[in-house]
């Protein structure tokens, strides 16, 4: 089935349900309370979330702010970039670059290291250079020390073979390193291609059968010339166009070295100061953010540790194999074929963050992930209708597969289950829950009874607990305070008629495989690209084959295939630690490389 006769099938779907669900509400209006199961289940997992957070804040008596650190710790920064502008990439890299520590000055410092990579080379709208030529002409153009071509770097998740340009440098006393990808293939590729090198550097392994030699040899070379012969112990991940409050990293760090099954920490989301106060988009948004983090992240964080979207604006990564083997990466980076479902091929570019934790936590569910307010990053919100709707089309499409596959998961908490159902049910019956509101506020006014009073409180506990984040949960000054209380009124005021239309917006857009008008660009003689965000599917066969001195890629036979996952895993390993001492064996090498290749194919993620 193609995917417009699947989009149209799940739209049919639901329009059916909810007329369905609409007609028999109001036909028999007076029997309401036969529709409370579908009514009062999202609400009362909100009023158990509330008070189960309430419950942790009053036992909770340190305030994290007021702790420190005491030992150092090495870490890397990833910066994806596109099509930011010259002032967002320079606001960025300055944010990270002058982050204060709460480690004792008698001791060590941190080491880090930033690694920016350019997503191709195009140019931004309103920009008078492409994105690659505003960081190596005009932000980091004094400071580069040294520059590398590689014509065929690493195999993406199309089996195509990209060309890098390395650049290393220092910019405010902060080492540096510029990946510029000749082509672009999307934010994924760029965290998969950055996770697996610093994996293989903790590793010490001087080889991978999708990276060219060459390549990881220099990468590592310069990592060792910054950390020597420490391991890199977390990967800090944000977006070109967000401002890292001064101790953001230093709460990242904080959270995340508690326990030693956390391997992921999300901070926490605030709009932009750049951004109008005033703007109908930013009162919306700011009590949305405000909201969701402050109520369901921290749910996720306090009562199962197993937050499911680490907001790749503001996170950190433990560097293990849990959050950056081969295993979990070549999930993560599954490209769909044509076969694949419409509900797959969302996944693979929308809400990246929220899919590699939802794989990890269904992979490894011994793992756990985390998140503190008190890391603030803040980020630019869209102001106008075009660019919000692509925004919530990819945001609402991306959460609602990723909670569907958490759903059906092996290894998902049964509560979070509970959670993901109850994000599904509220999307899928939108109208009906509109509906089903004017029906109950008319049932109060025209025949008041006990039970529309007990839901009327698990419908109010959760708009109660909204008023209090500023005084009990995220303590802001008074006239942060007054500013946010202004901003909810506004999202209550408007808040489901909006859900509706994104929804409905998403839901009639589905099959547009693409970033949208978030991702605007202008097309010039200088730009070489290969725009992933229009995916085209293509079957194993009909793949391009790649050909490189550094990464060979033939169709010759193996013996020994196999489709499973760990045959590969530790075929690879075994080239690695030199099991088979034969690393000059390109036969090997290409037999690994193709079978992995395969198996990333055939996962069913």
């Amino acid at each position: 089935m193609s995917l417009i006769a699947q989009k149209y099938s799940i739209i049919s779907s639901i329009y059916l349900l909810n007329i369905s669900l609409s007609f028999l509400l109001v036909y028999y209006s007076s029997y309401w309370y036969i529709f409370l199961p579908i009514l009062a289940y999202a609400p009362l997992l909100s009023s158990i979330n509330v008070f189960y957070i309430l419950y942790k804040k009053i036992m909770t008596k340190t305030n994290p702010l007021y702790t420190y650190r005491n030992e150092s710790t090495e870490y890397a920064f990833v910066i994806p970039t596109y099509n930011e502008s010259k002032e967002e990439l320079t606001n960025t890299l300055n944010s990270l670059t002058t982050q204060i520590t709460s480690i004792p000055s008698n001791l060590k410092r941190d080491t880090n290291i930033m690694i920016i990579v350019c997503d191709g080379k195009v140019k931004g709208k309103g920009n008078n250079k492409s994105t690659d030529k505003i960081l190596i002409e005009d932000i980091l153009n004094k400071d580069i020390t040294n520059k590398i071509t590689y014509s065929n770097a690493y195999i993406t998740w199309e089996n195509k073979s990209n060309s890098i340009d390395l650049y290393s440098g220092i910019y405010n006393n902060t080492p540096y390193i510029l990946i510029v990808k000749e082509n672009n293939y999307g934010k994924r590729d760029s965290l998969v291609l950055v996770r697996r090198l610093l994996y293989q550097f903790n590793l010490n392994m001087k080889f991978h059968p999708l990276i060219s030699i060459d390549f990881l040899s220099e990468v590592r070379n310069i990592l060792i010339s910054v950390f020597n012969d420490e391991n890199i112990k977390y990967l800090i991940g944000t977006d070109a166009d967000t401002v890292f409050e001064i101790n953001c990293v230093d709460e990242l760090i904080k959270e995340i070295s508690k326990n030693k099954n956390t391997v992921g920490c999300v901070g926490f989301i605030k709009i932009s100061p750049l951004c109008n106060k005033f703007s109908p988009f930013t009162l919306y948004q700011n009590a949305e953010y405000m909201y969701a983090q402050c109520l369901k992240r921290q749910q996720q964080s306090l009562m199962t540790h197993k937050v499911n979207c680490l907001s790749g604006c503001v996170q950190i990564l433990k560097i293990c194999n849990e959050t950056c083997g081969d295993k979990i990466l070549n999930k993560f980076n599954y490209k769909p074929i044509e076969t694949d479902n419409i509900l797959k091929q969302i996944r693979s570019y929308a809400s990246e963050d929220r899919n590699h934790v939802c794989l990890m936590m269904s992979k490894y569910p011994y793992v756990e992930t985390v998140q503190t307010l008190y890391a603030n990053a803040y980020t630019l919100v869209p102001m106008n209708f075009d660019i919000f709707f692509s925004q919530r089309r990819r945001w609402n499409l991306g959460t609602i597969t990723n909670d569907i596959l958490l759903l059906f998961s092996p290894n998902i908490l049964f509560y979070e289950r509970l959670s993901a159902f109850a994000n599904i049910l509220t999307f899928i019956l939108a109208p009906f829950i509109l509906v089903s509101t004017v029906i109950f506020i008319k049932s109060i006014i025209e025949n008041p009874t006990m039970l529309m009073l007990y839901l009327s409180v698990l419908i109010l506990i959760p708009l109660t607990y909204a008023l209090l984040i500023p005084i009990f949960i995220k303590p802001m000054i008074f006239r942060e305070a007054l500013y946010y209380w202004f901003s909810y009124i506004f999202y209550l005021s408007v808040n489901t008629l909006m859900n509706i239309l994104t929804n409905l917006y998403a839901i009639f857009n589905m099959e547009k495989l693409k970033w949208g008008k978030t991702r605007q660009i202008e097309k010039n003689d200088n730009t070489n690209e290969n725009i992933s965000e229009n995916i085209s599917f293509s079957s194993v066969s009909s793949m391009s084959s790649v050909n490189s001195n550094s990464i060979s890629s033939n169709n010759s036979n193996n013996s020994n295939n196999s489709n499973s996952p760990d045959f590969f895993d530790d075929k690879i390993e075994d080239l690695y630690i030199g099991k088979n001492n034969n690393l000059n064996n390109l036969n090997n090498l290409n037999n690994v490389e193709d079978n992995l290749y395969l198996y990333s194919r055939e996962t069913d993620v």
